[in-house]
């Protein structure tokens, strides 16, 4: 797939209402973690970091889009076709 046709695809994503439900319970997921951290006192360290590290990554896919969005772009400024390489025309 060329930058272009993925720009759209991810495009087409975001408007989607897949990805609108998805964003809240990843949302929804991410206070949970959050909550759970803040009102246990007695949770373990390795616990805390479990739950640290999935709200780290639940952030990370929740910005997914924007990161391509912008990778993309930056291709599509450049040039670069779907095999990698820059087109001078």
């Amino acid at each position: 797939m060329n930058p272009k046709a993925s720009l759209q695809a991810i495009d087409a994503l975001e408007k989607s209402k897949g990805w609108t439900v998805m964003r809240k319970v990843m949302e929804e997921e991410i206070v949970s973690s959050a909550m759970a951290i803040a009102e246990s006192p007695t949770m373990s360290l390795d616990e805390i970091n479990f739950r640290r590290g999935s709200i780290f990554a639940a952030k990370a896919l929740l910005d997914l889009p924007q990161k391509l969005r912008s990778k993309y772009h930056a291709e599509i400024a450049i040039g670069k076709d779907d095999t990698g390489t820059i087109n001078d025309t």
